[in-house]
């Protein structure tokens, strides 16, 4: 019985870390793109996902997607800020956004597509 229910949650762990590294979503287009992020649909259907696995991927004004390190807030102009930090959390309040470890401007440049399968 102990064996059963040790087997058991050796599984139930391994599936669980298999299944929080990557995020994958289908593109109009029909494949299947993947990152070790958070993963978003352009306007055009293309998808693109973060670099890092506690990061965000957001659609901007234009309809692209835009990356951070960590998570990210619009701010009262509409530009997408985000934590420096790989994982850090961001908060909007009245006076602006605050992050931790300092804030910067979500970029294309942390942000992945890796064709799945």
């Amino acid at each position: 019985m102990k064996l059963r229910v040790l087997i058991a949650s050796v599984v139930f762990t391994v599936c669980s870390i298999a299944n929080t590294h990557a995020e994958c979503l289908r593109e109009t287009s029909g494949d299947t793109i993947c990152g070790a992020g958070p993963c978003a649909n352009d306007r055009s259907g293309r998808v693109f996902c973060a670099t890092e696995r506690f990061g965000s991927a957001l659609r901007d004004r234009e309809g692209g997607i835009v990356c951070g390190l960590g998570r990210c807030t619009r701010d009262l102009d509409g530009q997408i800020m985000c934590s420096r930090e790989v994982g850090g959390d961001v908060v909007r309040g009245i006076d602006g956004v605050k992050c931790f470890g300092g804030c910067e401007l979500a970029t294309s440049a942390y942000c992945e597509r890796v064709r799945g399968e």
